[in-house]
């Protein structure tokens, strides 16, 4: 591949520039002592970094003020995740749409406002996909590979959100490890917890704000606890045996939906188990300008929850790097 002198990976914030002439001009031992010092300053630069597929990037949008006419919040399917919701307490009938996907919810809009939550919604903020062209509103497919890389920082979530259209199925939330490349699921790791596939454990209050410190490599999950999955990922349902998972003293979880959706389980994608896509949507005011950007981590269940699964989970967390202490 041929480059230009500046290489560029997806969240990285600056070029790293390549001099290809410096060799002329310093000794080796400074080359040495001068790559180190590079490869140092990166990391402490980038406290935590967005990596994504090729051709995605943050992509703009807006809304309207005081207005039901919302170019952007249309629940046209442009981007891939402005689509309509249940409303709650629709118990699965699908009786009544909700103006309540995470674009509403981000910006205090339609169905998806509280008290107080004008002061604390973030707005719209830029999100992660494939190109989206807001004037025209179309585009924004999912990025299905989002995962992130730290450098041994730690980190403070808040849940800010953990919506849902039925009270006892409020899903978990947690952060999972991989690899430089995305592609090994690891160890899961709770933040918040919801009802429990038991249906019957307390949620997290919403407004918790907890301190984590992940592998070096990591993404996001959540377990949808609406759809039981056996020990191995595979669906309870999707089974042709008498008993479910085949061993009747199985325990059982939520399906597993991550910011890598390839690691979803069978019924946390639409194509297996019929519950439409479940995954996620991040949003960042200052992801390409900061040292320490500040991520929304919205877990969506599904995407097109009103024609899909109906219970319309919706969780958001706020996730930025623990402030630094002189």
């Amino acid at each position: 591949m041929n480059t230009n002198g500046n290489e560029i990976r997806s969240g990285q914030t600056w070029p790293v520039r390549i001099v290809r002439t410096i060799g002329n001009a310093l000794p080796r031992r400074s080359l040495i002592l001068l790559a180190v010092f590079a490869a140092a300053t990166v990391c402490a630069v980038h406290a935590q970094s967005l990596i994504g597929s090729p051709g995605a990037g943050w992509q703009t949008w807006s809304v309207t003020p005081i207005s039901s006419d919302q170019p952007n919040l249309n629940d046209n399917g442009a981007p891939w995740w402005d689509l309509q919701w249940a409303a709650a307490g629709s118990n699965y009938a699908n009786t009544g749409g909700a103006d309540k996907n995470p674009g509403f919810c981000m910006t205090s809009t339609g169905d998806c406002v509280g008290m107080g939550s004008q002061a604390l919604a973030p707005g719209a903020l830029p999100f992660w996909s494939m190109p989206y062209n807001a004037a025209s509103d179309m585009g924004g497919a999912r990025d299905s590979k989002v995962y992130f890389h730290s450098t041994g920082a730690s980190y403070v979530a808040t849940l800010f959100l953990n919506a849902t259209a039925n009270p006892n199925e409020v899903n978990d939330f947690g952060w999972f490890e991989t690899n430089s490349t995305g592609s090994v699921v690891g160890n899961r790791h709770l933040l918040f917890s919801g009802t429990g596939v038991t249906k019957d454990q307390i949620p997290t209050p919403t407004g918790t704000t907890l301190i984590f410190k992940p592998t070096a490599y990591f993404g996001y999950y959540y377990s949808d606890v609406s759809e039981p999955a056996c020990p191995d990922g595979t669906d309870t349902y999707l089974t042709t045996v008498d008993t479910p998972c085949v061993d009747p003293n199985a325990v059982l979880h939520g399906c597993y939906a991550y910011s890598v959706f390839a690691f979803n389980d069978q019924k946390c994608v639409d194509s297996t188990g019929g519950q439409g896509d479940h995954d996620f949507i991040v949003f960042s005011a200052n992801a390409k300008t900061s040292s320490r950007p500040t991520y929304w981590i919205a877990g969506e269940d599904p995407a097109d929850c009103f024609n899909n699964d109906g219970d319309c989970n919706l969780t958001m967390v706020r996730v930025s790097a623990l402030p630094r202490t002189n």
